[in-house]
């Protein structure tokens, strides 16, 4: 099962505020939307529950408290190991969208990397994981919006 990441981050590492994102950068979310349509994501809890359930996705959403779900599109899982396992007999690619512990739990196990650089330093108290070795930057392109942006697609190279 291919793995990718798919994030937003501020040229300080910055991908959150508490709950929120701490910006709004016109046209960046259209990735997001565009990349995860039809995807299985994994998410935290937190995460989950502040960005709420888009259309035309479903979720494994990592959860230390016990939930059950009756939507036919999410899925609660208690650890990251529970939800990859179960997820590699259902799709043959995911994509992890946050938060925080999740990136760092998952970023050496990613195949792909999405990530959108905001050209701004942002406050905030939730940070993405560096950037592995054995990574390679395969394509860039620049944006420029309200808050300027650059979207890169990093591959593992090992």
């Amino acid at each position: 099962m291919k793995l990718s990441l798919i994030a937003a981050v501020s040229e300080n590492g910055i991908i959150g505020s508490g709950l929120d994102i701490p910006w709004s950068v016109k046209g960046e979310q259209y990735l997001f939307k565009a990349m995860t349509f039809n995807q299985w994501l994994i998410v935290g809890r937190k995460t989950f529950e502040s960005m709420g359930k888009l259309p035309n996705r479903k979720y494994a959403v990592i959860t230390r408290s016990e939930m059950k779900s009756d939507d036919k599109d999410v899925f609660y899982f208690s650890s990251i190991d529970n939800a990859l396992s179960t997820l590699k007999n259902i799709t043959n690619h995911v994509f992890v969208s946050g938060g925080g512990e999740i990136y760092k739990a998952l970023i050496q196990r990613a195949d792909t990397l999405h990530i959108s650089t905001v050209h701004d330093e942002i406050e905030g108290d939730v940070f993405f994981p560096d950037i592995p070795e054995g990574f390679s930057n395969v394509f860039e392109q620049a944006f420029q919006s309200n808050l300027d942006y650059t979207y890169r697609i990093w591959q593992k190279t090992e």
